[in-house]
């Protein structure tokens, strides 16, 4: 019995020598709002107040709205290239949702993909937006396809880019369960999980950029420093562990029902959610065309920008037969 409380004293002191060593290596405050927004606010950029929620959104080009939404750990800057590529066909809308980027944290505390697709909706009404078309990726696909749930008259197209949804009945689950080490194992780590809102270090995001980039020399330091500043951006850390306590149903099911006209575009080597899932996708969208890219992973539309926005634009400019 005392060899037993011996290890089990000596297990307790090496764990708080840990936890100790890690604070003081890696601890890191949150990033002032102002500083990031100095950064990271553009001349295309607005605050725009919703329930609660003082929304950056940034509006290019003129033309038809397509409304763009970003993924899991991202924020409106994914959609950069795309929005200027679409600049001369496209009225562009991007968002960076609650829990995001310069948006914050929401003060009600809400963050699923329920509560996103209805914020969104409110979103459009005020910006006086009645039919529109919607792209999605990651997380933000299954945010776009809840949309056309919501309001299915009011949207012409549907883009979904490696989009959650079709795995699981929750919607912040881990993406893939046979994945090496990943920011998802210290989010849905007891204990590391409530460290995460103080200790962040910036190699989990040249890490995990190195796990959705197919082509790992489009990484650059800007692009890592950016995600790590917006991630420790005021509230965001915490807002993000309550995202992912906040699971609402993937409602994947009723997709069979959508008669939107659908564009499914996959990175064939995605890593998070595998290409297996854009055929589930196409199997149950009653119109839907499917395109995958050999030569990208998790985020098409930042890693492969130029020919992904070109398949959008032909694809958001079809007529119907």
């Amino acid at each position: 019995m005392k060899k037993l409380l011996k290890f089990l004293g000596i297990s307790i002191l090496g764990t708080i020598g840990i936890i100790l060593i890690l604070l003081i290596i890696f601890y890191k405050s949150d990033i002032p709002i102002e500083e990031n927004q100095e950064k990271y606010f553009t001349e295309e950029s607005q605050y725009i107040e919703i329930n609660s929620n003082k929304l950056h959104i940034r509006q290019m080009g003129e033309g038809f709205p397509l409304l763009l939404i970003h993924g899991s750990f991202s924020s409106l800057h994914t959609w950069q290239s795309w929005q200027k590529n679409l600049a001369q066909d496209f009225r562009t809308i991007s968002v960076d949702l609650p829990g995001h980027g310069l948006t914050g944290p929401n003060p009600e505390a809400q963050y699923n993909t329920d509560y996103y697709a209805h914020l969104l909706w409110k979103l459009m009404k005020k910006l006086n937006y009645d039919s529109i078309a919607i792209a999605g990726n990651s997380m933000g696909g299954q945010v776009a396809y809840k949309m056309a749930l919501l309001e299915p008259e009011k949207v012409k197209k549907l883009i979904l880019l490696n989009s959650s949804g079709a795995r699981i009945a929750n919607d912040t689950a881990k993406f893939k369960d046979q994945n090496n080490f990943s920011v998802f194992s210290l989010i849905n780590h007891p204990v590391f999980s409530k460290l995460m809102t103080s200790i962040t270090p910036k190699f989990l995001f040249k890490m995990s950029l190195e796990q959705v980039y197919y082509d790992k020399s489009k990484i650059t330091e800007d692009k890592i420093q950016m995600y790590y500043d917006l991630m420790l951006h005021e509230g965001n850390r915490t807002a993000t562990l309550k995202r992912f306590s906040q699971r609402a149903p993937s409602e994947f099911e009723k997709l069979a029902k959508i008669k939107i006209p659908s564009l499914i575009m996959w990175g064939e080597y995605d890593s998070w959610i595998p290409v297996e899932h854009a055929y589930r996708f196409d199997s149950i969208l009653p119109n839907s065309t499917l395109k995958i890219y050999p030569n990208a992973g998790h985020v098409p539309m930042e890693e492969i920008p130029e020919e992904t926005a070109k398949d959008a634009v032909e694809f958001l400019k079809a007529t119907e037969n």
